[in-house]
């Protein structure tokens, strides 16, 4: 059996506490010693970020630097093109052997176009995917995978089923972040206090 190893995407533009505090969660109900915190480049389903690789990147630095539980990877910054998580997971199936089990953390929210993602059935077989799930979202989970099930195997979707992981509700996001910088309004305890300092010295968002 080889070692385990978990992955959390996303822009992370700018990182704050919901990504951090939802992780933990992960781990901790699946039993992660250790999650790869993976910015994404140019990610397919969103629109591009606003702050550039380079700043998300030293952010992310910043709000893992004195967390043990926390890892960075660059495997999608280092790649041009759409940052497509089937390429990530082939680069990391690489990287870390066959027998690797791999976990891939998305937000319940994404299951709905998850049959839409590129090579979508293929990526189930490169990696478990653990569905972060904050209320309300549990309670459509049944309905998502029903509409999952057209396009994808049984098999799969018993995977995704046996994957959620119910996680706090936090009304925190990137978005609202950036909107209150811009509307010059504080967003301490939204993102670490050395992310609040990088956002301030660089005028991120503004």
């Amino acid at each position: 059996m080889g070692r385990k190893a978990a992955f959390f995407g996303g822009t992370f533009d700018p990182v704050h506490i919901g990504h951090l505090i939802t992780a933990r969660a992960v781990a901790e109900e699946l039993g992660f010693e250790h999650i790869t915190l993976v910015p994404a480049a140019s990610p397919p389903h969103k629109d591009g970020a606003v702050a550039s690789g380079k700043h998300r990147l030293a952010m992310l630095r910043l709000a893992a630097s004195d967390d043990p539980l926390f890892g960075i990877s660059q495997v999608e910054l280092h790649r041009d093109g759409p940052s497509y998580t089937f390429d990530t997971l082939e680069a990391l199936r690489d990287q870390y052997g066959p027998d690797a089990q791999l976990t891939w953390i998305i937000g319940a929210d994404m299951l709905e176009g998850l049959s839409s993602w590129h090579r979508a059935d293929e990526l189930l077989s490169l990696a478990r995917l653990a569905i972060a799930c904050r209320p309300p979202w549990q309670q459509r989970i049944p309905q998502l995978l029903e509409g999952l099930a057209d396009d994808l195997p049984g098999s799969s979707i018993e995977s995704l089923a046996a994957s959620v992981v119910q996680t706090p509700l936090l009304e925190v996001s990137s978005c609202r972040i950036r909107r209150r910088i811009a509307e010059g309004l504080t967003v301490r305890h939204l993102t670490p206090d050395s992310v609040v300092a990088y956002i301030e010295t660089h005028r991120l968002y503004r």
